[in-house]
């Protein structure tokens, strides 16, 4: 048996004495994080040898994984519309869903020729820099509330070369943003899970930022603090795109009033791909 098929099966047999299952797909991945050796090549070269300081990392982060550790945070990368971030333990990892997101950003961006972008809540910043990627005369501004996630956002625009089409806040929402900065679109993933729903979400989230997460009692705190404050921020013909629970579109649709002191008007929600409401738009009055 080659060493590489040995690795295999020393993982199959630990993960079942853990009562678990680790997918093919992810045991390359952690192998090839770990080792550096393309994911494709252990497919065709089962002759691959590793050293035995290899094999002890594959095995930690193996039995890590077994214990529903999330696999982005080992292997410390996370592929997002078909780029490679970096991603730390600390920063909420992206769902492909966020990609809806980018895509909206962009349909609008091309429409209106928006140019200044802020990516608000900006984690791991793969909004921002997915769309800075795509549009080459954006410039995007980053805020979190989170020191860490300011941190890796930044590695990860070095990382893309995009340092010079970025800017940086550390602080709760738009409070670090000069008041005198207007943008042509705001973005954002805010937390927005109801807080009742949390404990029923899969054990590889419990891993992750509380805080990223968690939307209050009817997961909409947050959003409603940045509906309130957002158009402030906006220029004349500007937009807010936000993601959101499911459950939410309702409340959403309403709470932008003609009478209300907010800035903004709704406009629509768009479907994700399972046909739940998933994405809002809300441009200024």
């Amino acid at each position: 048996m080659s060493q590489l098929n040995a690795l295999y099966a020393w993982i199959k047999s630990y993960a079942s004495t853990q009562h678990t299952r680790i997918a093919l797909t992810e045991i390359n991945s952690i192998i090839s994080g770990m080792t550096g050796i393309p994911r494709e090549h252990l497919l065709t070269h089962e002759d691959i040898v590793l050293s035995n300081t290899d094999i002890e990392r594959i095995k930690k982060a193996v039995k890590k994984r077994a214990t529903h550790y999330p696999l982005q945070y080992i292997v410390g990368s996370v592929e997002f519309m078909g780029i490679n971030f970096l991603i730390d333990p600390g920063v909420l990892i992206p769902r492909p869903e966020t990609e809806l997101l980018v895509e909206t950003a962009l349909t609008y961006m091309a429409d209106r020729e928006y140019r200044t972008v802020l990516d608000l809540c900006c984690g791991s910043g793969v909004i921002g820099l997915s769309i800075a990627s795509m549009e080459r005369n954006a410039f995007i501004s980053f805020t979190d509330n989170s020191k860490r996630a300011v941190h890796l956002t930044i590695k990860n625009s070095e990382s893309l070369g995009l340092t010079p089409r970025v800017r940086f806040y550390t602080g709760d929402l738009f409070s670090r943003v000069p008041a005198s900065e207007r943008f042509d679109l705001i973005v954002s993933n805010p937390p927005y899970v109801p807080h009742a729903r949390m404990r029923h979400l899969q054990k590889e989230v419990l891993y992750e930022p509380v805080t990223a997460i968690d939307g209050g009692r009817k997961g909409m705190e947050v959003i409603k603090r940045i509906i309130q404050q957002a158009g402030k921020f906006l220029n004349q013909n500007g937009m807010l795109i936000i993601e959101h629970d499911d459950t939410q579109k309702r409340y959403l649709e309403t709470l932008c009033t003609d009478t209300d002191q907010t800035a903004l008007k709704y406009m629509k929600t768009i479907n994700d791909l399972s046909g739940l409401p998933r994405i809002s738009i809300f441009s200024r009055k």
